[in-house]
Order: structure tokens, then C-alpha cells, then sequence
């Protein structure tokens, strides 16, 4: 009982401080805590009965001697623990009710502020904000799989916009190169090779994410850690090997990372925007990584499969996967897709 208890209540903890809407057992933990405090009060009702009992003075028995006296809960100090427990629930429900607001920013707010165009003040013409670096990253020494090209045959986009949800539980079964070589040109994908334009929007079109995608189970493709080159719509394979317990260790225990058949991880070179929107660029940057989302969501609908993006993760733990020292390139968003029954 303490043990599903704790448990329950450090993964409600870890759930509230992180945004998760699941966590592992979580509820499953619950159940069983209060399963196994309704067999605790079963097998002790006639105790609880005896010390809720009231009983007349007159029927009183005189407390033992000070030597014998054994060290029991009685009646007053039974209601005065329940009592107490009660308060104490009170005072945390109602406790946000009397609380002040903050009198100082918090760290979003004073950002916020501060990626204003200008808001950086004198700043910004002491900060080094760097050069101008390419437009994407290659491995050149990492083996290449080719993709075919992609074939969009799917339904309309009206039909996929109202079909798409955040899905978790996926099934069995591999996904096909052709399904992946669709979503990832949905993703990052170059749609007009002549001035090197992409699927999703980029402020400046300086296109400062790389998209990785760790394979579990992709029909012509071992199980790894494959980086996606843009230029020519190829897969680089980084690391071979099964990485789906450590890939859902650091998203901290969302199992739709293990159970899917491909998870995207999208990173950020900020340099490439850095250097021309200064303290601006981190919202350039962030909301590029919400429009690369988004056409993955969309794409994985229009195929038939479920995605979910992932916001919560152990932001060091995914950067050593990936071999990226989270400081010029570092992790920003994962995305799990499956195959769905139904």
C-alpha cells in the first residue's frame, strides 16, 4: 500500500510539474493503492468499529499501569489523525485561492520582453550572433539509404484536418519506406529546388532545423538513429541498434516512444537564424519547429497512422542521443508515429 501510494503520488508530481498527460502506471498505481487500503480497512474493521465506538464514562476501564500500558491508538487520537488528515486536504485545495500573485516576472516573461525587435537594447551590438552558416548538415562518412519518392495519395486536406488527434497506442507491424519518404518531404522536404524552399515555412527561409528519426521498425531499414539530408532525400545512418528503452527514458516514460514505429526528433541550429533576426530568432525558431510538427501530424493522418508530439522530455538525455551538444544544436520536439487499428 505505502509503496503504490508513493508511487502514485511521485508520478502525479513528476505529471503535473512536466505537462504530461499520461504517466507510466500511473493509474494503474492508484487502483491498486486504494484497493489495497479497502482490504487494509476490511481486515481491521473491528478495530476501527472499537476506537469509532462511543462508549459512556461509567464503562470506562482505568488505564493500565505505566509499566504494562501498551502503546495503542485510541479513540481521541484515531478522530484526532482523521481530522487532521481532513484539514490538511482543505488547506491544499483551497491554498491557490489565497495565494498572491507574482510581484516579479517569471523567466518567459522577462524572454518575451526581451525578443521584442529591439528589446535586447545595447545588447545586441555587444553579443557575437555569429556568421552565416549553411542551410543544413550532412554526415558524410554515414552510410545512405535512399527513399523513393514520395507519392501523395491520401484524402483531401479539409478531411485530414478534421481527422487529426494525438494518438498513443499504436500496433504492430512495420512501416514502409514509401510512408516514411512521405512524411519526412511533408516534414522538411525541398519543394522547389530551384531557390531551395520546404514544406513548412522558415523565417528568412534559413531553415535552422534538422530532423533526425530514430527507426524501430521500418520494412528495408535496420533499427537505428538516422539523420534526414535534405538536398537529396536521403536517410544517414548514425547509429544501428535498438534504441527504443533509451528513447523512452529520456522522453521520462512516455511508452508511445517505444511502441511506435518511427519517432522524429526535431533540432535546432540557431546560428542559422541567429545571425540575422539576433534576439528575434528564438521565436523564428520555435514556431518553425510547431509548423514542422504540424505537417507531420497532418501527413501521418493523411497515411492512415496515428502521431503524438512530445513536449516533455529530458532535454540532455535526448541531445546525447543524438550526439548534439545542446548549446548550437540542441533538441526541441519529438514526435512519435504508428500504425493504428481501427
Amino acid at each position: 500500500m505505502l509503496l503504490t501510494g508513493a508511487y502514485a503520488l511521485v508520478s502525479g508530481l513528476l505529471a503535473d510539474l512536466f505537462g504530461f498527460p499520461r504517466f507510466l502506471l500511473h493509474s494503474w498505481a492508484g487502483y491498486a493503492c486504494a484497493l489495497f487500503v479497502l482490504v487494509h480497512l476490511a481486515l481491521n474493521r473491528h478495530r476501527i468499529a472499537y476506537y469509532l465506538r462511543f462508549r459512556p464514562p461509567s464503562e470506562k476501564k482505568a488505564p493500565p499501569a505505566p509499566s504494562t500500558r501498551s502503546v495503542r491508538l485510541d479513540r481521541r487520537g484515531f478522530l484526532l489523525g482523521m481530522f487532521s488528515g481532513l484539514a490538511g486536504f482543505l488547506v491544499g485545495l483551497l491554498f491557490p485561492l489565497f495565494r498572491r500573485p507574482a510581484t516579479e516576472e517569471d523567466w518567459g516573461q522577462q524572454y518575451h520582453r526581451w525578443s521584442k525587435p529591439g528589446g535586447s537594447g545595447l545588447d545586441a551590438f555587444r553579443i557575437d550572433w555569429g556568421v552565416h552558416p549553411v542551410p543544413f548538415k550532412t554526415y558524410p562518412q554515414a552510410p545512405r539509404a535512399v527513399l523513393p519518392s514520395p507519392a501523395w495519395r491520401g484524402p483531401s486536406i479539409g478531411e485530414v484536418i478534421a481527422a487529426r488527434r494525438s494518438r498513443r497506442e499504436y500496433v504492430p507491424g512495420p512501416l514502409s519506406l514509401e510512408e516514411l519518404s512521405v512524411l519526412l518531404h511533408a516534414a522538411q522536404g525541398i519543394t522547389e529546388p530551384r531557390w531551395g524552399f520546404r514544406a513548412a515555412p522558415s523565417a528568412g527561409a534559413l531553415y535552422p532545423i534538422e530532423t533526425y528519426v530514430v527507426v524501430h521498425n521500418v520494412a528495408g531499414l535496420d533499427p537505428g538513429l538516422y539523420h534526414y539530408a535534405v538536398a537529396d532525400h536521403t536517410l544517414e545512418q548514425i547509429r544501428t541498434g535498438d534504441l527504443r528503452a533509451e528513447l523512452v527514458r529520456a522522453g521520462i516514460g512516455q511508452e508511445m516512444l517505444g511502441t511506435a514505429q518511427v519517432c522524429f526528433i526535431l533540432t535546432a541550429v540557431f546560428g542559422r537564424t541567429r545571425w540575422r533576426y539576433r534576439e528575434r530568432a528564438y521565436r523564428y525558431i520555435l514556431l518553425e519547429a510547431g509548423h514542422i510538427g504540424q505537417n507531420i501530424y497532418l501527413a501521418a493522418t493523411g497515411l492512415g497512422l496515428g502521431a503524438c508530439a512530445v513536449g516533455a522530455f529530458l532535454d540532455d538525455a535526448v541531445n546525447r542521443l543524438l550526439g548534439v551538444d545542446g548549446e548550437e544544436e540542441a533538441t526541441l520536439y519529438l514526435l512519435s508515429v504508428g500504425r493504428i487499428g481501427g
